[in-house]
């Protein structure tokens, strides 16, 4: 029974670190999400992964291990700066995107 609870938690593991991945692709692209975190995090984990200095020499555990550590940090700090713009947004004001249309209607009978 304990295995299938831990091979149940690997593939939730698995779930999540796709699904990261996927988030983090989106928010590379997302025009809310500043410039400065999109440079920082991403690129710096890679300028890691490609550096010729490792922590461990021949095995790139460390190396995955930033990359991994970086995306979920970019995920969460990209994700809280949106979710922070969109509360500081008031309610009468219009989306930055012009793709709603602000007007009144009347139902005609």
């Amino acid at each position: 029974m304990s295995q299938q609870s831990s091979g149940t938690q690997s593939s939730n593991r698995s779930a999540g670190m796709m699904d990261n991945i996927i988030r983090a692709g989106q928010l590379l692209f997302d025009s809310r999400v500043p410039m400065s975190l999109k440079l920082m995090l991403p690129v710096g984990a890679l300028l890691y992964w490609v550096w010729p200095i490792a922590l461990i020499p021949g095995l790139p555990i460390d190396d995955v291990a930033v990359l991994i550590g970086a995306m979920a940090l970019f995920v969460k700090l990209a994700t809280d700066t949106v979710e922070r713009q969109q509360r500081q947004q008031s309610p009468g004001q219009a989306p930055a995107d012009d793709t709603v249309v602000d007007t009144t209607w009347k139902v005609v009978e």
